[in-house]
């Protein structure tokens, strides 16, 4: 269990598009009362994934990308340039995060503020090519019992090379994003810290 939530700054974009954002709230809500009517199941194996599908695929899939973190590939930022294709990375690996909801249901399940700000925080994105994307997705097996993680969520995009962008805040122009230095991307330290289980 991880009991007490470690204090993290939270950045500004995202302080600001929550406020900005309301379709994602309702998905939220339905979210938080599917889990808390299917946390009884949890544990048994033939549960796993459809109650994590829950949070993933009903939830923060189903809600749209309302939260744009203003990052992008620089693979994803030359194919927009050129009018190619792109897609979002929810780069939290929202249904592992689903893991860790229920793994800890007095944490995340008892407060509706906590868990609204850890959806919120899977909401987020990150804009990259089809072929990174798939890349990203193999760093993690999952066969609804058997979880393995064979990057840290916060080395992930390091380990495959993918460098950032990022457009200035407020901008939605990506002719404006500028190379990121490092990596620039928050993660909530409880969830590098219950990841370290299924590291392999």
């Amino acid at each position: 269990m991880i009991g007490h939530l470690p204090q993290t700054k939270t950045p500004i974009f995202w302080k600001v598009q929550m406020k900005n954002s309301n379709r994602w709230q309702e998905y939220c809500e339905t979210t938080f009362n599917s889990l808390r009517a299917n946390v009884h199941n949890w544990g048994k194996p033939k549960f796993s994934r459809p109650i994590t599908r829950i949070y993933y695929a009903c939830g923060v899939f189903d809600c749209g990308t309302p939260n744009h973190t203003g990052f992008i590939s620089e693979a994803a930022y030359h194919n927009k340039l050129e009018g190619k294709k792109t897609v979002h990375d929810h780069y939290l690996s929202p249904q592992f995060v689903g893991r860790m909801i229920l793994d800890n249901p007095d944490t995340y399940l008892q407060d509706f503020e906590v868990f609204r700000d850890i959806f919120w925080k899977s909401c987020a994105t990150v804009v990259v090519t089809a072929q990174e994307n798939n890349q990203l997705s193999s760093l993690t097996t999952n066969d609804g019992n058997d979880y393995k993680v064979s990057v840290p969520t916060d080395e992930k995009y390091a380990s495959l090379g993918i460098n950032l962008y990022r457009r200035p805040d407020g901008n939605i122009r990506w002719k404006n994003a500028q190379p990121v230095i490092g990596n620039g991307l928050y993660f909530p330290e409880h969830l590098i810290q219950y990841e370290k289980e299924f590291l392999v």
